[in-house]
Protein backbone atom coordinates (compact mmCIF):
# COMPACT_ATOMS: atom_id res chain seq x y z
CA UNK A 1 0.00 0.00 0.00
CA UNK A 2 1.26 3.71 -0.60
CA UNK A 3 2.13 5.51 2.18
CA UNK A 4 -0.13 9.28 2.74
CA UNK A 5 1.62 11.42 0.78
CA UNK A 6 2.09 14.88 3.06
CA UNK A 7 3.38 18.18 1.51
CA UNK A 8 5.65 19.98 4.18
CA UNK A 9 6.35 23.77 2.85
CA UNK A 10 8.77 25.75 4.97
CA UNK A 11 10.48 29.47 4.91
CA UNK A 12 14.09 30.17 4.37
CA UNK A 13 15.05 31.59 8.04
CA UNK A 14 16.63 35.23 7.50
CA UNK A 15 20.09 33.50 8.73
CA UNK A 16 20.15 32.06 5.74
CA UNK A 17 19.68 34.60 3.50
CA UNK A 18 21.55 36.81 4.87
CA UNK A 19 24.56 34.63 3.94
CA UNK A 20 23.16 33.77 0.88
CA UNK A 21 23.18 37.84 -0.27
CA UNK A 22 26.74 37.75 0.93
CA UNK A 23 26.04 41.40 1.56
CA UNK A 24 26.60 41.05 5.54
CA UNK A 25 27.68 43.86 6.88
CA UNK A 26 30.91 43.33 9.66
CA UNK A 27 28.85 44.81 12.00
CA UNK A 28 25.88 42.84 11.92
CA UNK A 29 27.84 39.49 12.65
CA UNK A 30 29.34 41.05 15.94
CA UNK A 31 26.15 42.32 17.05
CA UNK A 32 23.09 40.78 18.90
CA UNK A 33 20.93 40.55 16.47
CA UNK A 34 23.09 38.22 14.81
CA UNK A 35 22.73 35.78 17.63
CA UNK A 36 19.11 36.73 17.77
CA UNK A 37 18.56 35.33 14.20
CA UNK A 38 21.11 32.57 14.56
CA UNK A 39 18.93 31.11 17.12
CA UNK A 40 15.76 31.70 15.29
CA UNK A 41 17.38 30.01 12.47
CA UNK A 42 18.67 26.55 14.28
CA UNK A 43 15.12 26.74 15.79
CA UNK A 44 13.13 26.64 12.92
CA UNK A 45 15.63 23.97 11.31
CA UNK A 46 15.11 21.81 14.20
CA UNK A 47 11.83 21.91 14.14
CA UNK A 48 11.70 20.86 10.15
CA UNK A 49 14.06 17.95 10.97
CA UNK A 50 11.33 16.65 13.75
CA UNK A 51 8.78 17.00 11.70
CA UNK A 52 10.25 15.04 8.61
CA UNK A 53 11.47 12.70 10.56
CA UNK A 54 7.84 12.34 12.73
CA UNK A 55 6.47 11.60 9.46
CA UNK A 56 8.46 9.06 7.99
CA UNK A 57 8.71 7.17 11.40
CA UNK A 58 4.73 6.94 11.50
CA UNK A 59 4.70 5.79 7.85
CA UNK A 60 3.70 9.31 5.69
CA UNK A 61 5.62 10.16 3.07
CA UNK A 62 6.41 13.42 3.22
CA UNK A 63 7.56 16.02 -0.29
CA UNK A 64 9.47 18.87 0.81
CA UNK A 65 9.35 22.57 -0.99
CA UNK A 66 10.01 25.89 0.31
CA UNK A 67 7.66 28.62 0.37
CA UNK A 68 8.38 30.54 -2.47
CA UNK A 69 8.66 27.27 -4.62
CA UNK A 70 4.89 26.36 -3.73
CA UNK A 71 3.56 27.98 -7.10
CA UNK A 72 5.55 25.58 -9.45
CA UNK A 73 3.77 22.60 -8.18
CA UNK A 74 0.44 20.56 -10.07
CA UNK A 75 -2.43 19.59 -8.16
CA UNK A 76 -1.55 20.05 -4.63
CA UNK A 77 -5.45 18.61 -3.91
CA UNK A 78 -5.36 16.29 -5.84
CA UNK A 79 -1.56 14.38 -5.14
CA UNK A 80 -1.43 15.73 -1.22
CA UNK A 81 -3.55 13.88 1.63
CA UNK A 82 -2.35 17.10 4.26
CA UNK A 83 -0.03 20.28 3.63
CA UNK A 84 1.65 21.16 6.70
CA UNK A 85 3.77 24.37 6.59
CA UNK A 86 6.91 24.63 8.82
CA UNK A 87 7.50 28.56 10.03
CA UNK A 88 5.14 31.23 10.69
CA UNK A 89 2.19 33.04 9.28
CA UNK A 90 4.01 34.22 6.17
CA UNK A 91 4.69 30.28 5.43
CA UNK A 92 0.92 29.43 5.53
CA UNK A 93 0.16 32.09 3.50
CA UNK A 94 2.04 31.60 0.87
CA UNK A 95 0.79 27.75 0.73
CA UNK A 96 -2.60 28.80 0.62
CA UNK A 97 -2.80 30.37 -2.29
CA UNK A 98 -2.51 26.38 -4.03
CA UNK A 99 -4.75 24.85 -1.92
CA UNK A 100 -8.47 24.95 -2.16
CA UNK A 101 -9.54 21.46 -0.51
CA UNK A 102 -6.69 19.91 1.74
CA UNK A 103 -6.20 20.49 4.90
CA UNK A 104 -3.54 22.63 6.32
CA UNK A 105 -1.54 22.36 9.74
CA UNK A 106 0.77 25.24 10.31
CA UNK A 107 3.81 24.10 12.92
CA UNK A 108 5.33 27.31 14.30
CA UNK A 109 8.98 26.62 14.15
CA UNK A 110 10.39 29.17 16.09
CA UNK A 111 7.45 30.49 19.71
CA UNK A 112 9.59 33.01 20.85
CA UNK A 113 9.89 34.99 17.61
CA UNK A 114 7.59 33.76 14.71
CA UNK A 115 3.94 35.67 14.29
CA UNK A 116 1.78 32.45 13.28
CA UNK A 117 -1.64 33.01 14.26
CA UNK A 118 -2.73 30.26 11.89
CA UNK A 119 -0.56 27.90 13.36
CA UNK A 120 -1.98 25.00 15.03
CA UNK A 121 0.58 23.58 17.07
CA UNK A 122 4.59 23.76 17.93
CA UNK A 123 7.04 21.06 17.53
CA UNK A 124 6.09 19.57 20.58
CA UNK A 125 2.71 19.15 19.97
CA UNK A 126 3.01 18.36 16.61
CA UNK A 127 2.46 14.86 16.22
CA UNK A 128 -0.45 15.01 18.82
CA UNK A 129 -2.44 17.19 16.67
CA UNK A 130 -1.45 15.36 13.42
CA UNK A 131 -2.56 12.07 14.82
CA UNK A 132 -5.96 13.49 16.15
CA UNK A 133 -6.66 15.08 12.92
CA UNK A 134 -5.55 12.08 11.01
CA UNK A 135 -7.45 9.94 13.25
CA UNK A 136 -10.97 11.49 13.01
CA UNK A 137 -11.01 13.61 16.74
CA UNK A 138 -10.13 17.52 15.43
CA UNK A 139 -11.91 18.53 12.61
CA UNK A 140 -10.21 21.69 10.64
CA UNK A 141 -11.64 24.99 11.03
CA UNK A 142 -12.82 26.45 7.85
CA UNK A 143 -11.91 30.03 7.47
CA UNK A 144 -13.31 32.21 5.13
CA UNK A 145 -11.08 33.49 2.20
CA UNK A 146 -11.98 36.13 -0.31
CA UNK A 147 -11.92 36.15 -3.78
CA UNK A 148 -11.40 39.51 -6.40
CA UNK A 149 -11.93 40.21 -9.58
CA UNK A 150 -10.17 43.00 -11.71
CA UNK A 151 -12.34 44.08 -14.99
CA UNK A 152 -14.03 40.64 -14.81
CA UNK A 153 -11.30 38.31 -14.99
CA UNK A 154 -10.91 36.80 -11.36
CA UNK A 155 -8.04 36.65 -9.68
CA UNK A 156 -6.19 33.34 -9.06
CA UNK A 157 -5.15 33.46 -5.59
CA UNK A 158 -7.68 33.18 -2.45
CA UNK A 159 -7.35 35.56 -0.24
CA UNK A 160 -6.62 34.55 3.37
CA UNK A 161 -5.56 37.60 5.06
CA UNK A 162 -5.90 40.87 3.07
CA UNK A 163 -5.79 42.72 -0.03
CA UNK A 164 -4.34 46.04 -0.09
CA UNK A 165 -5.63 48.93 -2.83
CA UNK A 166 -3.16 51.27 -3.08
CA UNK A 167 -1.18 53.74 -5.62
CA UNK A 168 2.63 52.56 -7.02
CA UNK A 169 4.10 54.15 -4.51
CA UNK A 170 3.28 54.30 -0.59
CA UNK A 171 4.54 57.87 -0.55
CA UNK A 172 1.89 58.95 -3.23
CA UNK A 173 -1.94 59.59 -3.12
CA UNK A 174 -4.51 56.49 -4.46
CA UNK A 175 -7.24 58.11 -5.91
CA UNK A 176 -10.23 55.69 -6.65
CA UNK A 177 -13.90 55.57 -6.42
CA UNK A 178 -15.13 53.22 -3.46
CA UNK A 179 -18.47 51.33 -4.64
CA UNK A 180 -20.99 49.45 -1.95
CA UNK A 181 -24.39 48.68 -3.28
CA UNK A 182 -25.88 51.79 -4.48
CA UNK A 183 -23.39 53.96 -3.04
CA UNK A 184 -20.36 55.31 -4.10
CA UNK A 185 -18.22 58.10 -3.04
CA UNK A 186 -14.79 59.80 -4.77
CA UNK A 187 -11.60 59.34 -2.59
CA UNK A 188 -8.75 60.19 -1.80
CA UNK A 189 -6.01 58.13 0.80
CA UNK A 190 -3.38 56.72 1.44
CA UNK A 191 -4.80 53.05 0.18
CA UNK A 192 -7.44 50.84 1.28
CA UNK A 193 -7.58 47.68 3.39
CA UNK A 194 -9.90 44.94 2.48
CA UNK A 195 -9.50 42.18 5.14
CA UNK A 196 -11.08 38.71 5.60
CA UNK A 197 -12.31 38.11 9.15
CA UNK A 198 -8.94 35.72 9.91
CA UNK A 199 -6.89 38.79 9.30
CA UNK A 200 -8.50 41.55 11.19
CA UNK A 201 -5.66 41.42 13.84
CA UNK A 202 -2.92 42.28 11.41
CA UNK A 203 -3.19 45.40 9.53
CA UNK A 204 -6.50 46.23 9.41
CA UNK A 205 -6.43 46.46 13.53
CA UNK A 206 -3.39 48.48 13.28
CA UNK A 207 -5.44 50.47 10.85
CA UNK A 208 -8.62 51.03 13.24
CA UNK A 209 -10.60 48.05 12.21
CA UNK A 210 -12.60 46.03 14.07
CA UNK A 211 -11.38 42.11 15.29
CA UNK A 212 -14.10 39.19 13.83
CA UNK A 213 -14.10 35.70 14.84
CA UNK A 214 -11.59 34.42 12.68
CA UNK A 215 -14.54 32.02 11.07
CA UNK A 216 -17.02 35.22 10.78
CA UNK A 217 -18.26 34.72 7.18
CA UNK A 218 -17.60 38.65 6.92
CA UNK A 219 -15.26 40.64 5.97
CA UNK A 220 -14.15 44.47 6.16
CA UNK A 221 -13.04 47.51 4.60
CA UNK A 222 -10.89 50.45 6.04
CA UNK A 223 -9.72 53.66 4.41
CA UNK A 224 -6.16 54.52 5.48
CA UNK A 225 -5.48 58.73 6.02
CA UNK A 226 -8.47 59.97 3.97
CA UNK A 227 -8.23 63.42 2.60
CA UNK A 228 -11.09 64.98 3.16
CA UNK A 229 -10.62 68.53 2.33
CA UNK A 230 -11.16 68.52 -1.16
CA UNK A 231 -14.13 66.69 -1.04
CA UNK A 232 -15.64 67.03 2.38
CA UNK A 233 -16.16 65.02 4.35
CA UNK A 234 -16.06 61.09 3.13
CA UNK A 235 -18.56 58.31 4.34
CA UNK A 236 -17.49 55.31 3.43
CA UNK A 237 -14.19 55.10 5.17
CA UNK A 238 -14.35 51.71 7.13
CA UNK A 239 -17.77 49.42 7.36
CA UNK A 240 -18.42 45.09 7.71
CA UNK A 241 -19.51 43.40 4.78
CA UNK A 242 -21.41 39.92 5.00
CA UNK A 243 -21.67 36.79 2.77
CA UNK A 244 -23.77 37.76 -0.64
CA UNK A 245 -22.15 41.42 -0.32
CA UNK A 246 -19.54 42.60 -2.50
CA UNK A 247 -17.00 45.72 -2.62
CA UNK A 248 -16.05 47.45 -5.63
CA UNK A 249 -13.03 49.99 -6.02
CA UNK A 250 -12.34 51.99 -9.66
CA UNK A 251 -9.21 53.10 -10.23
CA UNK A 252 -8.11 56.62 -11.08
CA UNK A 253 -4.53 56.16 -10.64
CA UNK A 254 -2.19 56.05 -13.53
CA UNK A 255 -0.23 53.59 -11.92
CA UNK A 256 -1.99 51.83 -9.01
CA UNK A 257 -1.39 48.16 -6.88
CA UNK A 258 -3.79 45.71 -5.47
CA UNK A 259 -1.65 43.58 -2.73
CA UNK A 260 -2.63 40.31 -1.75
CA UNK A 261 -1.73 38.82 1.27
CA UNK A 262 1.28 40.78 1.67
CA UNK A 263 4.06 42.63 -0.65
CA UNK A 264 4.91 39.36 -2.74
CA UNK A 265 1.89 39.02 -5.02
CA UNK A 266 0.65 42.03 -6.87
CA UNK A 267 -1.34 42.94 -9.63
CA UNK A 268 -0.88 46.27 -11.92
CA UNK A 269 -4.58 48.74 -11.04
CA UNK A 270 -4.36 51.26 -13.44
CA UNK A 271 -7.04 54.16 -14.75
CA UNK A 272 -10.22 52.77 -15.09
CA UNK A 273 -9.86 49.13 -13.68
CA UNK A 274 -12.76 47.72 -11.65
CA UNK A 275 -11.92 45.38 -8.52
CA UNK A 276 -14.73 43.58 -7.13
CA UNK A 277 -13.88 41.70 -3.31
CA UNK A 278 -16.59 39.38 -2.10
CA UNK A 279 -16.45 36.54 -0.02
CA UNK A 280 -14.84 32.77 -1.52
CA UNK A 281 -16.80 30.14 -1.95
CA UNK A 282 -13.87 27.80 -0.81
CA UNK A 283 -12.59 28.17 2.51
CA UNK A 284 -9.37 26.98 3.62
CA UNK A 285 -9.58 24.10 6.20
CA UNK A 286 -6.75 25.16 8.91
CA UNK A 287 -6.24 22.25 11.45
CA UNK A 288 -5.65 22.91 15.02
CA UNK A 289 -6.57 26.67 15.33
CA UNK A 290 -8.58 28.33 18.26
CA UNK A 291 -11.57 29.69 16.86
CA UNK A 292 -14.34 31.35 18.74
CA UNK A 293 -17.95 32.29 18.50
CA UNK A 294 -17.67 35.52 19.88
CA UNK A 295 -15.77 38.25 18.86
CA UNK A 296 -12.15 39.34 20.54
CA UNK A 297 -12.61 42.20 22.72
CA UNK A 298 -10.70 44.73 21.75
CA UNK A 299 -8.83 46.51 23.96
CA UNK A 300 -8.89 50.33 22.11
CA UNK A 301 -11.89 51.70 21.20
CA UNK A 302 -12.52 52.88 18.01
CA UNK A 303 -12.69 56.53 17.23
CA UNK A 304 -16.02 56.27 15.33
CA UNK A 305 -18.85 53.91 15.47
CA UNK A 306 -18.45 51.09 12.95
CA UNK A 307 -20.61 50.95 10.23
CA UNK A 308 -22.23 47.59 8.74
CA UNK A 309 -23.26 48.02 5.70
CA UNK A 310 -26.03 46.24 3.80
CA UNK A 311 -25.83 46.19 0.05
CA UNK A 312 -27.59 48.95 -1.40
CA UNK A 313 -28.45 50.49 1.85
Amino acid sequence: MAKPKVLVVYKESAYSQYLSSRRVPGSLKTGRYWKVILGSHQRHHRTLRTVLRTLKAKGFAPVVVMRDKVHRLKDIDGKYSLVVTVGGDGTLLDASHHVRETPVLGVNSDPSRSVARFSGCEVKSFWRIFRNFWEGGLRPVPVPRLEFSINGAKGKWPVLNDLLVTTLSPAGTSRYVLKIGSRMEEQMSSGVWISTAAGSTAAAYSAGGKILPVSSKKFQFIVREAYQRKFGPRRLLKGVLGAGQSLEVISYMKEGRVFIDGANLEMPFRLGDRLKVRLARQPLKVIGLRDSNKTSQDPRPLREPFESLRAGG
